[in-house]
């Protein structure tokens, strides 16, 4: 397992990775903000990115990405409308799993954090995938 002392999850700066994303009216809850699922949605929107753009997800290989564990932090309120900044970079490196940690921005301004761990998994056997050096060597990048 390998890891690297990070700066805040909450500085710009501490991302290597970037995406952007919109507010939607349909985001909103009937208090008037961003719905926390519609926050998932942008950080699965970034974690998408992200493996497309690296090579880490290829469709139609058996060798795929999933979601074990994922945890957000709502530090400020978001509302319609609003264009986003989505930071991503790699937290931890292991044997069959790696931790990414992603940050939403909106006008400079960390909105939310999360923390997800993502598994590589055989489509057709389901069983837990060793990461192989290609693939440490794209996430490495990203530490």
């Amino acid at each position: 397992m390998s890891s690297t002392s990070v700066l805040p999850a909450t500085d710009p700066a501490a991302y290597p990775f970037w995406t952007t994303e919109r507010v939607r009216y349909d985001d909103l809850d009937v208090i008037g903000h961003v719905n926390n699922k519609s926050t998932l949605t942008y950080f699965e929107s970034g974690r998408v990115d992200f493996l497309l753009k690296t090579g880490l997800w290829v469709q139609g290989e058996s060798r795929q990405n999933v979601v074990a564990r994922i945890e957000v932090d709502y530090l400020h309120e978001l509302h319609f409308p609003a264009d986003l900044r989505i930071g991503l970079r790699i937290l931890r490196i292991g044997n069959k799993s790696y931790t990414i940690g992603s940050a939403i921005f909106h006008n400079d301004v960390c909105i939310n954090t999360t923390e997800v761990v993502m598994v590589r998994l055989d489509q057709i056997t389901r069983q837990a995938l060793v990461l192989n050096d290609h693939e440490r060597a794209i996430l490495q990048r990203y530490l």
